[in-house]
């Protein structure tokens, strides 16, 4: 079973389950997870809260993270490609950005909403590379990859 670590991201102070570092920390200890694990997904509270994603951070790790930042428009989107990451996940994005996200952005993009199906559905119409889960929901679907968020292990696992 494929599994990446998470961590938090609040005003560039990173939260790994129950511990919290600062600056000079917080880079250090991405890049120990980041030797340590594939992949480390990134659920950025700024970018949840205030539509400011940590963009300086994401620059010095790249490929090594998979954001959850809660874009809002596609210019949101396109920034964190631009700045290289290469795995997003949208949540409850309009239909019309998505179309443009598509066209426009490479990379892999995930779908994350409320109705589980309906993430499944923006999935396949969008050719997009899979969805993720809230830890209370379960959907199935094939041809998608299918991951769940366990905030509670600080892990995001592959189910399909």
């Amino acid at each position: 079973m494929e599994e990446y670590q998470i961590i938090k991201i609040k005003r560039g102070k990173i939260k790994v389950n129950e511990k919290i570092w600062k600056k000079r920390d917080a880079l250090r200890i991405i890049e120990e997870l980041g030797k340590e694990n594939k992949i480390i997904y990134a659920i950025d509270l700024d970018g949840y809260r205030r539509n400011s994603a940590n963009l300086d951070l994401y620059k010095k790790f790249g490929e090594k993270i998979w954001v959850d930042a809660y874009p809002r428009y596609v210019e949101d989107v396109m920034d964190l490609f631009i700045i290289g990451i290469n795995r997003v996940t949208l949540w409850n994005m309009k239909d019309e950005y998505l179309e443009k996200v598509k066209e426009i952005c490479d990379g892999d993009i995930f779908i994350g909403e409320k109705d589980a199906r309906e993430a499944v559905k923006k999935a396949k119409r969008y050719d997009f590379k899979g969805i993720v889960l809230d830890e209370n929901q379960n959907v199935k679907a094939d041809n998608i990859e299918i991951w769940k968020i366990y905030l509670l292990d600080g892990k995001i696992r592959r189910l399909g």
